[in-house]
């Protein structure tokens, strides 16, 4: 990194850059124009002729939270309830992004009903913060008009909580007409939420 500018009196043949340079050699002349640079940082261009140290600053994933249940969750309620998928995570910086990803099953165990899907966030263990985010619904349950359907139900979503206090989500579920329906349901199978924290680019 210290190549140097190069005295060329006297000078013929090859050029020794051990013994017959001194200095700094600058970016115009094919060097970085530095002496020292920083640990684990990048060299980038900083303007058309000067380089710099600088971090790497690519979206990428800083830690990862799981849960999978087998749990299963009935309400014939329309307003949400929650479910066995409850998990927290602690963002390392204020400007980090949540990924939220669902996996689970629902079941409307009759004829024309049908079983939305809901995500709750709570911030700092504030109750107040307690809020349905992304819309009334992150996904609707297949609606069954003259039979009962179990299906494969999930989505993903991507949260900018705003806070290094930790950050509770929980999977709601509610009935759109009042009759009973399942959440997780399907003998026992594995109902799955991953917290992904990422920086973006």
């Amino acid at each position: 990194m210290a190549l140097t500018v190069v005295k060329t009196s006297a000078l013929s043949g090859n050029i020794n850059l051990t013994s017959q340079v001194t200095g700094t050699l600058p970016v115009a002349s094919g060097g970085t124009g530095l002496t020292s640079g920083t640990t684990d940082q990048f060299l980038k261009f900083t303007g058309t002729t000067t380089i710099a140290s600088a971090a790497d600053n690519a979206g990428k994933i800083l830690q990862i939270k799981n849960l999978a249940s087998t749990a299963t969750t009935s309400t014939s309620s329309s307003s949400y309830t929650a479910t066995a998928l409850d998990l927290s995570i602690t963002p390392t910086s204020a400007s980090s992004k949540i990924i939220i990803h669902c996996s689970t099953n629902t079941d409307n165990e009759a004829s024309g009903r049908q079983a939305e899907v809901g995500l709750w966030r709570e911030i700092g263990g504030d109750a107040s913060t307690n809020v349905v985010i992304g819309g009334n619904s992150q996904a609707m349950a297949s609606y069954g008009v003259s039979s009962r359907i179990v299906t494969s139900t999930g989505f993903v979503y991507l949260d900018s909580p705003a806070t290094t206090d930790a950050v509770r989500y929980r999977v709601v579920i509610k009935s759109n007409t009042g009759n009973q329906v399942l959440f997780g349901a399907n003998m026992g199978s594995n109902s799955t939420i991953i917290l992904q924290e990422a920086t973006v680019a």
